[in-house]
């Protein structure tokens, strides 16, 4: 993709700067001056491997403007306005990348490109379910009706997503914050406490001692440690922002028995959720089908789809397909087969994904409620051990000194 960088100034003098993707230059000052705004410079991006690496790595669209942009368009079909005043409107209010994304809309409408095209440009930023969708709606006639649906597609995963965030909230904090005392233990107050320690005492109890070791080795290792902790953290986001990690470790994840019920649960909730859209929006059984298995981010289920894929095509019934697949329960398949041959398959598959998005939220309060305990023992436990190690040789030192006052046998060898 070709892609200029732009500075101009429109009619009221504010400085307007970011990315046009047009074939040359001349396209880019021509659109810019259709857009009342006025360029002091463009310039092309260089088309080596590294910059246009950079590019994509830094050019985001964060989830909540892709909500925007897609309820945006929806409520400008909606209301009757054309494209090209609403997107004016929305360039206006838009800022980075989705700025970006509404010029290239805006400029390919103009040459005559159909909408999901533009969408089809940014697939690090769109989904194929998404792209399909706008497409479907497209080629129906049914574009507002299919905007409307994804937009609810999309606000529904942003609510399970805070509604997960806010669950956890409270237990980070906490261990976030047991985390803080442990390394101002170590590194500010054992130091103080670990000369008082071998003064009392030339055979400090085995505890104490570990205490006394782990805060010197920690306090001679400071930077080492810190540099470490910091390289671990960049090296685990790197990691993570890439797709084929994120599958491996949902992978992982999939496969530990805590984490596997609740992964089933949330996927199948959100196939079923994503098959009951497409199908909605006028996309045929077995498309939609192929679809919802791109969209699942657990591999057993998707491959799961992928197969009643092809058992559709290759002639079979839905309802034969789904109950051979063991990764989809019988129940659901003997539900979902039954309701197909009704004529009821969207509003049974509402149900499923109903029932299982409950199956899966009450699993995630049960587990941070079982989590939350946890905790308050692990701080406790943490606590404890800080407190039994200091405590012991001064404890110890009261008693001997006070044997030694009885004349209960203490020996001066045993004190320093």
């Amino acid at each position: 993709m070709i892609i200029y960088r732009y500075k101009a100034y429109d009619n009221k003098g504010k400085l307007h700067a970011g990315n046009l993707f047009v074939p040359n230059e001349e396209e880019a000052i021509a659109f810019l001056l259709r857009n009342g705004l006025t360029p002091i410079e463009v310039k092309l991006l260089p088309q080596s491997l590294l910059s246009q690496f950079l590019f994509h790595l830094f050019f985001r669209i964060t989830f909540s403007q892709k909500l925007y942009l897609i309820r945006s368009l929806y409520l400008i079909l909606k209301s009757g306005l054309t494209l090209d005043k609403g997107l004016d409107v929305l360039t206006r209010e838009a800022k980075g990348g989705a700025r970006d994304f509404l010029f290239y809309l805006n400029y390919n409408l103009q040459r005559g490109e159909p909408l999901y095209r533009t969408f089809l440009a940014f697939p690090q930023v769109f989904s194929q379910v998404e792209i399909e969708t706008i497409k479907a709606g497209e080629i129906s006639g049914n574009l507002v009706t299919n905007l409307e649906k994804l937009a609810e597609n999309m606000e529904r995963q942003r609510e399970i997503k805070n509604e997960i965030i806010s669950n956890i909230i409270y237990p980070a904090i906490v261990l976030f914050l047991a985390f803080g005392v442990i390394v101002l233990l170590i590194t500010f107050v054992m130091p103080k406490i670990t000369i008082l320690l071998t003064q009392l005492t030339s055979n400090p109890p085995f505890l104490t001692k570990i205490l006394i070791n782990l805060s010197s080795f920690v306090n001679s290792n400071l930077a080492t440690i810190i540099t470490l902790i910091i390289l671990f953290a960049v090296f685990f986001i790197l990691i993570i922002s890439l797709k084929k990690t994120r599958e491996i470790f949902l992978r992982v994840l999939t496969k530990l028995p805590i984490f596997s019920n609740l992964y089933n649960a949330l996927a199948l909730s959100q196939a079923f959720f994503i098959l009951r859209s497409l199908l909605g929006t006028g996309i045929s059984l077995t498309q939609a089908l192929k679809l919802t298995a791109d969209a699942s981010f657990h591999q057993n289920i998707r491959q799961a789809f992928y197969a009643i894929e092809k058992d559709l095509r290759s002639g079979k019934k839905l309802g034969d397909a789904l109950i051979s697949q063991e990764n989809i329960p019988v129940f659901v398949g003997s539900i979902l087969s039954v309701a197909s041959e009704a004529g009821f398959l969207e509003e049974t598959l509402k149900s499923m994904e109903s029932y299982y998005l409950e199956e899966f939220r009450t699993t995630v309060k049960n587990l941070l409620n079982l989590f939350q305990p946890v905790l308050l023992i692990f701080v406790g436990v943490v606590v404890g051990f800080v407190a039994i190690a200091v405590l012991v040789p001064i404890y110890q030192q009261i008693s001997q000194q006070l044997q030694l006052q009885e004349g209960r046998g203490v020996t001066p060898g045993e004190l320093r």
